[in-house]
């Protein structure tokens, strides 16, 4: 069948999706009245942690011993690939593993809003919820999944192991399963199959901002019920839309009955074989793995930043998995550069990536594009405006991650203490500064820092909070932020960079003995003095952690007794304030951690 004729039998198709006795049309495909075969084949198109990066970046590849400069990803481009493939393949599922949003100017703009426009444009069969989706709190996620879908693309909303309390959230204002569902039931090729959504829940609960009343149920019980409900509708074909981390995936399957599929999100994974240009994977795509019941079972995830389209086929033999098989597609424009010499040809590495087998060529969507271009226009404006120079690059690479090239080898993060001085330039009365790792989200590129700059660098709806706090206490809060870094479920974008502080980590020592050292900058005396117990100082941070995320729960504590006051400054604008002020941004070279070990495995 040629690909004209595919296109318009799938179009022709439609497909039913399931909620319990409920069932609505999707645009992907219908109900198609074909007898069930021995062997059949899967195909699942699916992408994962995006964060509202709907433009290219560019990027560096490293082949024949030269850098190489080729503009990468954009949603224009997910989007021209998955309808490419929707249309060259037969029985196709489209599923995006959550953190849509959130990271970008975009989301800082208009909300959710352009996100939301751009998956209905690609029209996804399902969709699981990330814990970013809740950064905004439930009432944020509610206006996102109302957004979310069409009368022309019905994308199913999952998540079973969220559990809003009826009544009290946005989320379920009348009952459990108002807004999203467990899982969905599809249709392809006379074959249902079972899509059920996991959401990482210690992380969210801590790492985000849920409502209090909103609870999250563990992974492993809640995938064990809900496979049980579906195979006792008769489904046997079950597919794991999770977003719980590649190394929880594969935990999780190993201990399931039923599985066939996982495919994932939130450890923003790499899957393929990179190594050729200069890229570490954590793993072959797809990962074979085989369940409780010794079962094979395909196991996915497409990496980050709208870069890569997965396209995983799973072939069953009666309702089993007979193979895993598929490649990523990282997304490239057609340009490229060399960084340094010169080349009079750039057809080798052009053929290259075209036989790499996880690099694929395409041009945006069209559609997509004009779409995009809607919101660019206001955010350019918004973001053009120069507020410093910038000699270095300064980057963002956290303590417990491996230096990238281009960025400096010291024992901590620049860009993190750029932010947590631009906090005590803000609050100029605190004793000294705290900015949590997952809070700076880029590097801060060498050259012109304009506000976009400033907003790409901190992009989430946090704003600067005063804590009034003795010595012990603050101790305390560094001790469970580091507990929690390291716990399973954890974040390590828990680990804590400061201005006018300095301490030393050994994370091989138990919880209560990791944090040592700690001193405080006296701005009378211009010393650095050993932090008293008993003594109170002023800390400035922002509302994340102030308010108890992240594992840092005596800040919340102090909160509560009535020892905090929110500035209203954003912590963003902070950073804005501090580029003009400072005019030219230096990469630091001294740091809060003056010496850390990491826990070995973590």
């Amino acid at each position: 069948m040629n690909k004209n004729k595919r296109l318009f039998s799938q179009l022709a198709r439609g497909m039913t999706i399931v909620f319990g006795s409920a069932a609505v049309l999707s645009c992907a495909s219908a109900p198609e009245p074909m007898p069930k075969s021995e062997n059949f084949e899967l195909t699942v198109l699916h992408v994962n942690d995006h964060h509202s990066t709907l433009d290219a970046k560019q990027q560096t590849l490293v082949w024949a011993d030269q850098d190489w400069q080729v503009e990468a990803g954009g949603f224009p481009r997910i989007g021209a690939q998955i309808k490419a493939l929707r249309a060259a393949n037969d029985h196709v599922l489209t599923l995006h593993a959550g953190d849509a949003v959130t990271g970008s100017l975009y989301f800082t703009l208009f909300g959710s809003e352009a996100d939301a426009r751009m998956m209905n444009n690609v029209c996804f069969d399902a969709f699981t919820i990330g814990n970013h989706e809740f950064d905004t709190g439930d009432a944020g996620l509610a206006k996102f999944l109302q957004q979310l879908g069409s009368p022309q693309c019905q994308t199913a909303k999952l998540s079973a192991n969220i559990q809003p309390e009826v009544g009290q959230s946005p989320l379920t204002p009348d009952n459990q399963w108002q807004m999203f569902k467990p899982y969905t039931i599809v249709k392809r090729g006379g074959e249902e199959v079972a899509i059920i959504g996991l959401t990482i829940a210690s992380k969210t609960k801590k790492s985000s901002q849920p409502d209090k009343s909103t609870e999250f149920l563990d992974e492993l019980e809640t995938a064990q019920k809900y496979i049980a409900e579906v195979q006792q509708q008769g489904v046997e074909k079950i597919v794991l839309l999770t977003h719980i981390q590649y190394e929880r995936d594969m935990e999780l399957v190993q201990q399931l009955p039923g599985v066939d599929v996982v495919v994932g999100g939130d450890s923003h994974t790499l899957l393929g074989d990179f190594s050729e240009f200069g890229m570490t994977a954590a793993g072959p795509y797809p990962t074979e793995l085989t369940n409780v019941n010794g079962e094979k079972v395909c196991v996915a995830h497409a990496y980050q930043y709208s870069l890569v389209v997965g396209e995983l086929k799973a072939t069953f033999d009666g309702d089993k998995i007979a193979e895993c098989g598929g490649r990523p597609h990282y997304l490239l424009g057609e340009d490229i550069q060399v960084s340094d010499g010169i080349v009079t040809t750039y057809e080798p590495i052009k053929t290259a990536l075209k036989e790499s087998g996880v690099y694929s060529f395409v041009e945006p969507d069209a559609e997509l594009q004009s779409i995009l271009e809607d919101y660019r226009s206001k955010v350019d404006d918004f973001s053009a405006e120069v507020i410093a120079d910038v000699p270095q690059q300064i980057c963002s690479q956290q303590v417990d991650r491996n230096r990238r090239p281009g960025c400096a080898q010291v024992i901590s993060s620049g860009a993190h203490r750029v932010v947590a001085e631009a906090f005590l330039h803000s609050v100029p009365e605190a004793d000294f500064a705290i900015q949590n790792g997952g809070g700076v989200r880029s590097d801060i590129a060498e050259g012109d820092f304009t506000v976009g700059d400033a907003f790409t660098v901190l992009p989430f709806a946090n704003t600067l909070v005063k804590l009034e706090l003795t010595g012990s206490e603050f101790k305390q809060a560094m001790e469970e932020a580091l507990a929690y870094a390291v716990s399973d479920g954890g974040s390590q974008g828990a680990y804590p960079y400061g201005a006018g502080i300095r301490y030393s980590v050994d994370l091989t020592e138990e919880t209560g003995s990791r944090v040592s050292d700690l001193e405080v900058w006296d701005k009378g005396s211009r010393s650095w003095q050993p932090m008293s117990a008993r003594a109170t100082y002023i800390l400035v941070t922002n509302s994340f952690i102030a308010g108890g995320q992240d594992g840092w729960d005596t800040f919340y504590r102090v909160s509560e007794r009535g020892r905090a006051r929110n500035t209203g400054i954003d912590y963003a604008q902070s950073l804005v304030n501090y580029a003009r002020a400072q005019e030219v941004l230096q990469r630091p070279d001294e740091f809060a951690t003056q010496s850390y070990t990491p826990l070995e495995g973590k």
